[in-house]
């Protein structure tokens, strides 16, 4: 029992540094809005947020499916996990907008 109880540990210690990261990605995000108000850095923070609710998600199901079978736990976490994915695209297509064309507008500090 000694192996799983190490796991939950290695597990939760690692959910509480995605969070955080996923934290510092929606701050970062929240910055880049507040200095350039375009439409990729919205598209960006949006994905961010999204992504930052997959992953509270991926945290918390285990909790609430505590008594639910295998396959229920299972096809929740393949859903979540495209969710989180499609996050990460909706982020991806903000940071290239803004990277391509808003960048591009922005008056250059010399």
């Amino acid at each position: 029992m000694d192996n799983f109880d190490d796991l939950t540990i290695h597990f939760t210690i690692n959910g509480i540094i995605i969070v955080m990261f996923q934290l510092a990605m929606v701050v970062s995000s929240i910055i880049i809005v507040s200095k350039y108000r375009t439409i990729g850095a919205i598209i960006m923070l949006a994905g961010a947020c999204v992504s930052l609710l997959a992953v509270l998600a991926f945290q918390l199901v285990p909790l609430i499916m505590n008594h639910s079978s295998s396959n229920e736990f299972m096809a929740t976490q393949v859903v979540l996990s495209y969710f989180n994915t499609f996050s990460f695209f909706v982020f991806m297509m903000g940071f290239l907008i803004f990277a391509v064309n808003d960048l591009k507008k922005a008056p250059k500090k010399a």
